[in-house]
């Protein structure tokens, strides 16, 4: 037993010794900390001389004639030297190597964001005993200086683009979009009250921000966010532009190519249109835009929280500070977004102003010898459950004009749908950018038992003709004068009252369908 204890004594001495030779040995050469500027350290460094001259270069070293402490990530002269052969060394480069936060790798378990110097964030990981920055492996790290720590790497890390600065680069029509939503707003926090105008209203020492109407409704694309990400689809400008021209090709008449398609449309009806089915929060990898097995269609909520339907494939994942960019994998634009109808809600006309109280938008133009009131009704069967109504008195014969304008029309030949009341009305003229198109005497649809013909047969109308639904009906009339992009201008022009019950004037909807040449 003794001899089975001494055994084990000796065992532990050699074991302490050991233990002691190699903590000598480490610590001799490598010890915790070092009462020396990193700086200075970085220095003394061969191989890191070509990341040196830069930072001198650029005037980088007076960083550390301050107290404040620094993580660098220093590329080594090979690094440095495979680089060049591509790439080009700047500020913003060297921003992306520089953290103003200690990092050290055994405080570290998995993925954790760094935010750098530009402010920018890069992916510190941890994988067994390997430290990884966005995916390059470290190969040295140092012990604790004065200011800071150092780590070097076999290969340059690229900055990533924000989802900003990545579609400035690949497609300006976005970030253009964007940029068109800024908006100065009071900062009322920093302006200062100085009294009131007559009406009461604070005035103010004013101090104005500006914000960014796109990032409050989508996404903040511009910021660098340490936890916030989004998957943004959007195809990239030669198959944007592609399919502008396949567009432009359908459209005919002076459109040729991409540069033909109105930026007006863009802006109001197609990028929305790819917002709304390609912004999603989080980032989204390709599988998740897989149909399922068993499933007709894929549905994914978009980043407004609505369900829409996926039928696009995205590819090309380009990895952002901030998030995922894809493009198309075949990107065309749906001939409905150009070719299909616009609408004209008549209560679109009109805007609230109290409790069952309206008034006209300011857009309006209404001319008139008696005061009218202008209503919006809710009507269950209405098509957007409302209608715009005006009353006259019984047998009016004064003046009544209402001007307003239509959504934005491509030049061609159109069918004005009009649905209205046939009860409710007179004798009209109705114009489109001035030219008349139609009068309509409401006591016909009397004489014709509610039942109208379309001008144009059974192409659009069931048998040709309107039929009443309820006291309602429409009529339509072909328009010819829509020779360039634009919205349309429209006007009623009361003529007489005619022979109907009651005169006034009831707008349910007016509808513009291209209509062959």
């Amino acid at each position: 037993m003794k001899y089975i204890m001494g055994i084990a004594g000796l065992a532990g001495l050699l074991l302490v010794l050991g233990c002691e030779k190699y903590w000598d040995e480490h610590y001799g050469s490598q010890p915790e900390t070092v009462n020396e500027n990193v700086w200075d350290a970085v220095q003394k460094q061969a191989d890191l001389s070509s990341f040196v001259g830069f930072i001198k270069e650029f005037r980088y070293d007076t960083l550390f004639l301050n107290n404040d402490s620094y993580t660098l990530f220093i590329p080594d002269n090979d690094a440095f030297t495979q680089f060049l052969d591509t790439g080009e060394v700047s500020t913003f480069l060297l921003d992306y190597h520089i953290s103003e936060h200690f990092i050290q790798s055994g405080s570290v378990q998995g993925k954790r964001k760094v935010q750098t110097l530009g402010e920018k964030f890069v992916m510190f990981e941890k994988v067994s005993n390997a430290s990884l920055f966005d995916g390059i492996p470290l190969a040295y790290e140092s012990p604790l200086y004065l200011n800071g720590k150092y780590y070097t790497m076999k290969k340059v890390a690229i900055p990533r683009p924000n989802l900003y600065e990545f579609f400035t680069s690949n497609n300006p029509i976005l970030r253009d979009y964007i940029d068109e939503h800024d908006s100065i707003v009071l900062d009322r926090e920093k302006s200062r009250p100085l009294g009131f105008d007559e009406f009461g209203n604070t005035i103010y020492d004013t101090v104005s921000e500006v914000i960014n109407t796109f990032e409050l409704e989508f996404f903040p694309v511009s910021k660098e966010l340490r936890s916030k990400t989004a998957t943004i689809v959007f195809p990239l400008q030669d198959d944007y532009e592609a399919a502008l021209t396949v567009m432009a090709e359908a459209l005919g008449g002076n459109f040729i190519d991409y540069n033909d398609i109105p930026i007006d449309w863009q802006y109001d009806v197609l990028i929305p249109n790819l917002l709304e089915h390609g912004v999603f929060e989080n980032q989204l990898e390709e599988i998740e835009f897989v149909l399922p097995p068993n499933k007709d269609t894929l549905k994914l909520k978009n980043i407004l929280g609505d369900s829409i339907v996926i039928t696009y494939t995205p590819v090309e994942k380009t990895v952002c500070s901030n998030g995922y960019a894809y493009n198309y994998d075949d990107f065309t634009i749906p001939d409905s977004l150009y070719s299909g109808s616009s609408f004209v809600e008549g209560e679109w006309l009109l805007e609230t102003t109290g409790l069952n109280k309206y008034a006209w938008k300011e857009e309006v133009i209404v001319n008139s010898d008696m005061p009218f009131e202008a209503i919006k009704e809710y009507i269950p069967t209405a098509s957007n459950d409302s209608i715009l109504k005006v009353n006259f008195t019984k047998g009016y014969e004064g003046e009544y004009s209402v001007e307003f304008k239509s959504e934005n029309l491509f030049p061609g030949r159109y069918l004005m749908v009009v649905r209205t009341h046939m009860d409710i009305g007179g004798i009209y003229d109705i114009y489109v950018n001035d030219e008349l198109v139609f009068t309509i005497d409401y006591y016909e649809y009397v004489l014709r038992y509610g039942i109208w013909p379309s001008v144009a047969g059974d192409l659009y109308a069931p048998g040709g003709r309107y039929v009443p639904e309820g006291r309602f009906n429409k009529f339509d009339c072909y328009v010819e004068s829509i020779r360039e992009f634009g919205k349309a201008k429209i006007r009623f022009e009361y003529k007489e009252p005619g022979r109907v019950v009651s005169n006034g004037l009831v707008i349910d909807f007016i509808e513009f369908v291209p209509a062959p040449e």
